[in-house]
């Protein structure tokens, strides 16, 4: 089975990075063009839109080096989880050159233009080629490392940068204001929700 049988051609497409540095997971925290209320800034993983006739890995490939200034490699996965929008998720086995860890279906939310339709993700696990380079402060803000327990703890939840430091998170790169609250989006989401239905059956990521 390939990522093409299950995402329809004309969907819309985007692609996510998850990248470890040490102990901590990275994650981008959205910068000033994202109009959110209450001071609040969401996390998610490198990645973006996938353009026309672009293949889901050159995607990835280029929203690394222009969100975070640096190439990287991407590293196939031995099992795929596709996130469906109603909750459920499922392991396949792809035949793809490079296999994503991860398929995940965003529903955009009510009151937006495209509410109600599906977002395809493909996320793929990746290493670091050099350093982070400086940020964009419009497209992100700055860089955040999570350990893989906070990915799972922050699912569904609003969490102050207080918090998120005093439970071993670190900026890497950029500013996060004091008293910001951030939640999950995308790939950091989809992370959290895997790794929790991994350990219910006893697995480990």
């Amino acid at each position: 089975m390939k990522l093409d049988d299950l995402i329809p051609y004309d969907s819309e497409k985007g692609a996510g990075l998850l990248i470890k540095v040490g102990p901590h997971y990275i994650f981008q925290v959205s910068g000033e063009k994202h109009n959110i209320l209450n001071g609040e800034r969401f996390f998610s993983g490198i990645g973006g839109h996938v353009e026309a006739s672009e293949s889901f890995v050159e995607a990835a490939i280029r929203e690394a080096i222009e969100e975070i200034g640096t190439e990287v490699e991407l590293l196939s996965s031995e099992k795929t989880y596709y996130l469906k929008h109603t909750g459920q998720i499922i392991e396949l086995s792809l035949d793809e050159e490079i296999t994503p860890l991860m398929i995940y279906e965003m529903v955009h939310p009510r009151g937006t233009p495209k509410a109600g339709k599906l977002y395809y993700i493909v996320i793929f696990i990746a290493e670091l080629k050099g350093d982070i380079g400086e940020l964009d402060s419009r497209e992100v803000s700055a860089i955040l490392g999570l350990k893989k327990e906070q990915i799972t703890e922050y699912v569904d939840k609003k969490v102050s940068i207080e918090k998120i430091l005093e439970q071993g998170g670190v900026v890497l790169r950029g500013k996060i204001s004091a008293g910001t609250k951030l939640f999950p989006l995308g790939t950091a989401a989809a992370f959290g929700k895997v790794i929790r239905f991994l350990s219910r059956r006893g697995e480990k990521t």
